[in-house]
């Protein structure tokens, strides 16, 4: 998450997870709007403005008065770079690199098997493979006990994403009942790993309630 919200140590579960909803929207409506801006002189600037003259999207505590300069909230290029090479020294590194084998693997899927007319779904299922990635990441980078809501609202937004994404791919396997055995291999994968997170919010509670 960006260096703006480690502050916000006293949030409550609740608080993050609004938080957290707010970045997704912020997320969409860039992509909406990247299309009709694109090549424009100044592009990146006016979506921003764009969505930050939307409340609902400003991040919390956060000031907007359009851009003198890059909003650090959003792009802030002094944070470390997500590296790969240590992930199995942290909490929850199984998650990320099985989500990670299982996106590559519907990757490939898609672009070889699946029907022209569901490509439009194969992108859907993309995007949040995509999401699981960034969330999982986040998680597994707070391996301090300096937010402990935070890591439980991560937890609980990966179980979402995750049966969003085992019911595509159930509604995938009855439309295009070829890919039956591929998807299911990959649901089974994807349950396994749901069982995980389970364990890991299990024990953010645990670890909090004690506090």
């Amino acid at each position: 998450m960006s260096k703006h919200f480690n502050n916000n140590h006293n949030w409550n579960e609740f608080e993050w997870e609004r938080e957290i909803r707010r970045d997704e929207k912020r997320i969409h409506r860039y992509f909406q709007l990247l299309p009709s801006c694109l090549d424009m002189p100044d592009e990146e600037n006016t979506i921003m403005n764009k969505i930050m003259s939307q409340p609902d999207m400003v991040p919390t505590g956060a000031e907007w008065n359009g851009f003198a300069s890059t909003p650090e909230f959003l792009f802030d290029d002094e944070e470390e770079v997500f590296n790969t090479s240590d992930l199995k020294k942290r909490k929850g590194a199984d998650i990320f690199l099985e989500l990670q084998k299982l996106a590559w693997e519907w990757n490939v899927c898609m672009v070889r098997d699946l029907r022209h007319s569901f490509q439009k779904d194969g992108m859907a299922v993309v995007c949040i493979f995509g999401n699981l990635l960034s969330r999982s990441a986040d998680m597994i980078e707070l391996d301090t006990d300096n937010l402990p809501n935070l890591k439980i609202s991560l937890a609980k937004r990966i179980l979402k994403k995750i049966n969003k994404l085992l019911g595509k791919m159930n509604s995938l396997q009855r439309r295009q009942p070829a890919l039956v055995q591929k998807l299911e291999t990959i649901c089974s994968h994807l349950q396994n790993v749901r069982e995980k997170v389970v364990d890991m919010l299990t024990e953010f509670r645990l670890n909090t309630n004690e506090k």
